[in-house]
C-alpha cells in the first residue's frame, strides 16, 4: 500500500516545487491553486528533479548553469523493478550455462 507520493509541480515547463502529497487529484489541485490554471503535476518519486528544472516532452531536464544545455533526468527503477530485471537476467544465464555444459533444464 502506498501512504504517499511525490510529485512536481510544473507551470510553465519548469519545475517549480516538489512536494509530499497522499495521490495526483490532491497534487495536481494543490498545484493549480498556488502556480494558476496552466500548471500540473507530474509523478517524480523516481526521479531525481528539483525546482528550476524543466519539464517537457514527458520528461525531466537538469540545465547545466554554465552552457545552459539540458541533460534529461534519468529514470531510478524501483527496487522491485531491479529484482525483477535481475531475476529474469539469471534465469537466461543459468538457461545459457546449462546449454554450454551440455545440460538441460526445464524452465
Amino acid at each position: 500500500m502506498i501512504v504517499h507520493e511525490v510529485f512536481a509541480q510544473i507551470y510553465e515547463g519548469e519545475v517549480k516545487n516538489v512536494m509530499v502529497c497522499e495521490n495526483y487529484p490532491v497534487a495536481d489541485y494543490l498545484t493549480k491553486c498556488t502556480y494558476g490554471l496552466e500548471a500540473f503535476a507530474v509523478d517524480c518519486l523516481q526521479y531525481r528533479c528539483s525546482a528550476g528544472d524543466k519539464y517537457h516532452d514527458g520528461f525531466f531536464w537538469h540545465v547545466d548553469p554554465e552552457t545552459g544545455e539540458e541533460m534529461q533526468v534519468p529514470y531510478v527503477p524501483t527496487q522491485e523493478q531491479q529484482v525483477a530485471a535481475l531475476t529474469a537476467e539469471n534465469t537466461e544465464l543459468t538457461l545459457a550455462m546449462a546449454e554450454v555444459i551440455g545440460g538441460g533444464l526445464d524452465a
